[in-house]
């Protein structure tokens, strides 16, 4: 598969009160047509300002760098914000955490839907409630003409994320980011979600990259996994490579704290210990270090450079052996 979306060097630095905050340190990430790469880490990792950026979606507080941002062979860092305005939406969508705080409490649904499509999709006011119509009965929202009619309030969160799915699907995007879609709904709402936007990927051949910090989800999800520490991409690779042959301690350690059914009633979950670092006090070399238990004084000092397993898995991280890139 070729690649949609290629990600080259990308820095995230925000200017604060407290000097300047480094969130993303030279990310490289690659998301192939047709796929479902996840990102996944703790918070704070920089999995959504990842994103945000490539969007453009970021406060003027934040200063976004990068080598190139590929999408469909044009370098993103070469449009002018006039031409990424019109960008966003008609390429690319993204579904938010909160459905509830992505949509105003004074307007209808049909007016969110129709103000989205009026505005990327030259079409009539009536076209477009046609269009916003159909696209509540897509996403399995029942009398979707009367929905129009209504406002958030009168929908249950999972129903507010649906109209959300819908929203971003409306001009037919060939990229669909969603920013940890589930964690505000129960786990049966959880699960019919992700099965909607699972469908909606293979219906409409569309390449969805998944922000979450689930790895049950990323596994019942995602064709790719890339796993996000301290503002670094410290490992990638498919589903398989990830949870059966993981290469950084970080992925060993997130896969260890996952609860498992065998565990006795009243053991001890495992825990990662310590905590993430502040982004005003990144460490010089891997974001890891002070964490790992195999740590060395290289670790702390210098950056790891990336590591080749397959064409498929690689990761950064001092003691691992193969080939640099």
């Amino acid at each position: 598969m070729s690649n949609l979306l290629e990600i080259k060097n990308l820095r995230t630095t925000f200017s604060t009160m407290q000097g300047k905050a480094d969130a993303i340190r030279g990310v490289d990430l690659q998301v192939k047509e047709n796929e479902i790469l996840g990102i996944v880490g703790e918070s704070g990792s920089g999995k959504s300002v990842t994103m945000k950026s490539v969007m453009g979606l970021l406060p003027r507080s934040a200063k976004v760098t990068a080598d190139a941002l590929i999408y469909k062979g044009e370098d993103l860092t070469k449009k002018k914000e006039k031409e990424l305005r019109s960008f966003r939406g008609r390429e690319m969508a993204m579904i938010f955490q909160d459905p509830m705080t992505a949509l105003n409490p004074l307007r209808t649904i049909g007016y969110h839907l129709t103000e989205v499509i009026c505005r990327y999709r030259k079409v009539s006011k009536k076209e477009a409630e046609a269009i916003a119509i159909e696209m509540l009965r897509q996403v399995g929202i029942p009398s979707p003409e009367e929905r129009m009619k209504q406002y958030p309030h009168e929908f249950s969160g999972g129903m507010r994320q649906r109209v959300i799915i819908s929203m971003a699907l409306c001009c037919e995007p060939s990229l669909l980011i969603a920013d940890e879609p589930t964690t505000a709904l129960d786990v049966t709402i959880q699960a019919q979600i992700l099965d909607l936007l699972k469908q909606l990927k293979q219906d409409r051949g569309m390449s969805v990259v998944l922000i979450s910090h689930d790895m049950g989800v990323m596994a019942n999800m995602c064709d790719r996994i890339a796993v996000m520490y301290g503002g670094v991409l410290v490992e990638e690779g498919k589903v398989d490579e990830i949870f059966y042959q993981p290469k950084h301690p970080y992925t060993k350690d997130l896969l260890r704290s996952i609860p498992r059914p065998e565990v006795t009633r009243g053991a001890r979950l495992q825990a990662i210990d310590g905590a993430p670092p502040t982004l005003h006090n990144m460490p010089k070399g891997c974001p890891f270090a002070t964490r790992c238990q195999y740590a060395t004084e290289k670790c702390f000092e210098i950056m790891p450079e990336t590591r080749v397993f397959s064409d498929t898995q690689n990761a950064k991280c001092h003691l691992l052996t193969g080939k640099e890139e």
